[in-house]
């Protein structure tokens, strides 16, 4: 049973720290999320934190999902289901979203997820959500989740022993405690060394009438080019694919390999929009280690750019449990602090490595 639990709390731990990434990068909730505001109330507050389930887009009458509208993720109730989609209502609201704010029917497009409910109670911790919101970047809410399966692995990992007849007691640390440790560090490593070489280059520029030449300033229809300069810095090769929405009409190249401390100039062609206007076209660029065929990541990339990402890792998860296994060691003590009774060294912690 527990080593049933074990791995059942390292694995949902691990599901929610790719969530997370997948959330910082995808700039959407994944797993979980907390109310903005206090349009929820009494259900939820603002600041609670609550549980999403993303398989869950086909809401009925009554449940509460999770829908963005143009750049905003919002937290609402069902309302009534019509021929056009969704109609949506804040526990705290009179007035349906589409009534108030003039918002068209919800699709099942625009949906994230249901919000998991026991019972018509929904699990919430409250405030949490003010303090991601204010105190907690991106990367520290992965660094959390990490921190989050170093503590299951530690408390499932490890255990107390003791001799009989003695009433001295050791805390054990097993080498399964140790290469689930490590396998937990090296799987965030390889994601953030990844979600870190990912960028969004902003080409600003702008379109204008007016005579004479300033520099980014361009006639409506004039073809004009952009320099971005990218720079591996990671300790190994990566594999870089390059996207750009329109205006963007050309890129010097769509997908090239850096080594280490290797750099690239990419030109970008743009044709400027016909409306006078400042704009800013963005150049999204994405990494990742070579440890798939080129053709392989070539079609995950072509489904998503976070495909990619979890082929990675997946493949590291499979090669460190192949790893496991092929070693032929689980549950060898490698450590043990044993804790000593009498008066004097009461307290005093041994180690003794096995």
């Amino acid at each position: 049973m527990k080593t049933f639990l074990e791995y059942t709390l390292i694995a949902v731990l691990e599901v929610l720290v790719i969530g997370s990434i997948a959330g910082a990068v995808l700039e959407r909730p994944v797993f979980m999320s907390y109310a903005y505001s206090g349009s929820m109330t009494p259900t939820i507050d603002r600041g609670d934190l609550f549980l999403i389930n993303p398989l869950a887009r086909d809401p009925d009458v009554g449940d509460i999902i999770v829908f963005k509208t143009g750049s905003t993720w919002t937290v609402h109730r069902v309302a009534a289901i019509t021929t056009e989609g969704y109609l949506t209502r804040g526990d705290n609201n009179i007035a349906t979203d589409q009534q108030s704010h003039s918002i068209p029917p919800i699709t099942r497009e625009q949906i994230g997820g249901t919000v998991i409910e026991i019972n018509g109670h929904v699990p919430t911790i409250p405030k949490v959500g003010d303090y991601l919101e204010n105190g907690i970047s991106d990367r520290g809410k992965i660094f959390l989740g990490a921190i989050l399966i170093i503590i299951g692995i530690l408390a499932f990992g490890g255990g107390e022993a003791s001799r009989s007849g003695r009433r001295k007691k050791f805390f054990v640390v097993k080498f399964r405690t140790l290469f689930m440790l490590a396998s937990a560090f090296l799987i965030l490593m390889v994601a953030i060394s990844i979600f870190v070489s990912w960028e969004v280059v902003p080409i600003e520029y702008s379109v204008t009438s007016a005579v004479g030449n300033r520099e980014n300033w361009y006639q409506p229809g004039e073809e004009f080019q952009s320099e971005v300069n990218v720079e591996n810095h990671n300790f190994y090769p990566m594999v870089y694919y390059v996207s750009a929405p329109s205006p963007v009409t050309g890129l010097s190249t769509e997908k090239f390999r850096l080594s280490r401390d290797g750099k690239e100039d990419l030109t970008v062609t743009i044709v400027a929009p016909q409306t006078t206007s400042v704009y800013s076209t963005k150049v999204r660029i994405n990494a990742y280690p070579p440890l798939l065929p080129a053709s392989v990541m070539d079609r995950l990339y072509s489904v998503h750019p976070m495909v990619p990402l979890l082929g990675i890792l997946a493949v590291v998860s499979a090669f460190l449990g192949v790893l496991y296994v092929l070693s032929g060691m689980g549950s060898e003590d490698v450590l043990r602090i044993r804790k000593k009774r009498h008066s004097k060294s009461k307290g005093i912690p041994e180690v003794f490595k096995l």
